[in-house]
């Protein structure tokens, strides 16, 4: 009875959704087929991933110029190559500490993070996740089109000597747009698939750049002129752009992990799986960046100008290879994982119409970044002012996972939502759970008062002597808020008698039990 109730809370497309995925099996997930599976609940017998295979995809996602840039940045802001690399390091591990509990929600619940979420911010608190990776999936997104349609048009024009400006730009962010969209309307089984050919043409690639850029190199170079006025303020806001990155994962790593079976594979399997794909490919892009920026005597606006400008003639056509794989593994990773984020927004589009839809926003944002605005000013700014709301986000989750419900999850009742579903066990109040959502509207509110770059001053961006502490005051603000809530409004206990189920099937709940 619960069981046909649930469905029908869904609608009529979630519903016909779900029954095309159960009579195509695991036959659609696989390389050249359309996913038609969306962030419905994903039984256990149909999941064929692996976690080398979630390691694959964020190895190969990351190199990119997309993230390249990430090692260029502190370059920029005055620090040395060296400086540089300890910032990347520490503000990937602080990241990672972070994610590590949100590798495991997918294999959990079977759907992706943000429907997963519910079980902690309610039905409709959810939509915080959802609308938070569905803006970094498209602000990335849009820098992997904007750098790789770069590279493209400042490679042709060295080469052929092709005009450049806006319209040769339209024409290179139109050519990897068309092969970032592609892919992504796939889907999962096509990415991964990708990723076997991506990781050792890209790895050659840069090792070439290596050789190429070598005879420039200083590792001690720095302009001395750092971007906050001072070393320590300037290291540590480089830190806390490189912390976005594994936050930005954070999110969308169900996206993968949720193809993974929990009856082959251990948490411990999964988890370093995840982690480790997100550090080597974010380090790996971090270093190529700060060691290519390293060689520069001076900077332009535009990292991939200035590579391609100062490359010798025989790699540029590997730099122009690294820009199409690159666009290819970030922009896709991105585009699929936002695409997957407004259907559960709009639970009657398919995952084929909301990734279309998200593909057309998100190259929007790109010209409005790189055209109408300085594209350095707006990729530190975006990352650093998304990382206060990412970073609270991500700890109540990690909490409740850990705290609230100890890994255990109704797979039935997060798939409660949709037009006129007003109940279930993760209803809360009205669809929220107070506990996780003033604790994270606080946190994400410090974080924002506190962030200090060059393009948003917050009204206390000084507090700390300049250096920025906004994402983590927001981590520990809203950490302590949320479990400070548990323990004075403590949630119904029978939340924890779940069983860790293998499918909806064989986990009926069980309607007697209250509803918080």
């Amino acid at each position: 009875m619960c069981r046909r109730r649930c469905r029908e809370g869904w609608g009529m497309s979630r519903a016909k959704a779900q029954a095309g995925a159960a009579s195509s099996g695991q036959a659609e997930d696989e390389f050249g087929r359309v996913e038609r599976a969306g962030v419905e609940f994903l039984p256990v017998a149909e999941r064929q991933s692996a976690p080398r295979n979630v390691f694959g995809v964020f190895v190969g996602g990351n190199l990119a110029f997309s993230t390249i840039i990430f090692g260029w940045l502190p370059v920029t802001f005055g620090l040395s190559f060296t400086q540089a690399m300890a910032s990347s390091a520490v503000g990937l591990l602080l990241g990672l500490s972070l994610m590590v509990p949100m590798t495991l929600l997918g294999p959990r619940t079977g759907t992706n993070n943000p429907v997963s979420s519910g079980a902690h911010f309610g039905m409709r608190g959810r939509l915080v996740g959802s609308t938070l990776t569905l803006l970094f999936g498209i602000m990335y997104a849009a820098i992997a089109v904007w750098t790789s349609g770069e590279a493209l048009v400042a490679g042709a024009h060295r080469l052929f000597g092709t005009p450049q400006g806006d319209l040769a730009n339209l024409i290179g962010y139109a050519i990897v747009g068309f092969e970032v969209v592609l892919i992504a309307l796939y889907g999962h089984g096509t990415i991964v698939g990708l990723q076997k050919f991506i990781i050792p043409a890209a790895v050659v690639l840069l090792l070439l750049g290596v050789f190429a850029y070598a005879p420039g190199f200083d590792p001690g170079r720095s302009s001395g002129e750092y971007l906050l006025g001072g070393f320590w303020p300037t290291w540590f806001f480089a830190v806390a752009v490189s912390m976005g990155g594994p936050l930005s994962y954070a999110p969308s790593v169900g996206d993968y992990t949720r193809r993974i079976s929990p009856k082959r594979f251990s948490d411990r399997q999964i988890a370093v799986a995840a982690s480790a794909g997100v550090f080597v490919g974010l380090f790996v892009a971090a270093a190529f960046g700060a060691f290519t920026a390293s060689t520069f005597e001076t900077f332009s606006p535009s990292y991939v100008a200035d590579l391609v400008t100062k490359s010798p003639a025989w790699y540029v056509v590997p730099l122009l290879l690294v820009a199409l794989l690159g666009g290819c593994g970030q922009g896709v990773i991105n585009i699929y994982a936002s695409g997957l984020d407004l259907e559960s927004i709009i639970p009657r589009l398919s995952r084929t119409q909301t990734t279309l839809i998200t593909s057309g926003i998100a190259l929007g944002v790109m010209y409005l970044g790189v055209v109408a605005a300085n594209a350095i000013d707006s990729i530190t700014a975006m990352t650093v002012v998304l990382n206060a709301p990412a970073g609270a986000w991500v700890t109540i989750n990690a909490l409740g996972f850990l705290v609230a419900r100890r890994g255990r999850y109704d797979v039935v009742a997060l798939q409660r939502f949709g037009f006129g579903v007003t109940d279930g066990r993760y209803w809360f109040t009205g669809g929220w759970n107070f506990r996780a959502v003033v604790p994270f509207l606080l946190g994400s509110l410090v974080g924002l008062l506190t962030v200090s770059n060059e393009l948003y001053a917050a009204p206390f961006a000084s507090v700390v002597g300049g250096v920025d502490i906004s994402l983590p005051l927001s981590i520990t603000v809203s950490g302590v808020l949320y479990l400070l809530a548990l323990r004075l409004w403590p949630e119904d206990k029978t939340v924890n008698l779940i069983p860790v189920a293998d499918d909806a099937n064989s986990a009926p709940v069980d309607e007697s039990l209250p509803t918080h």
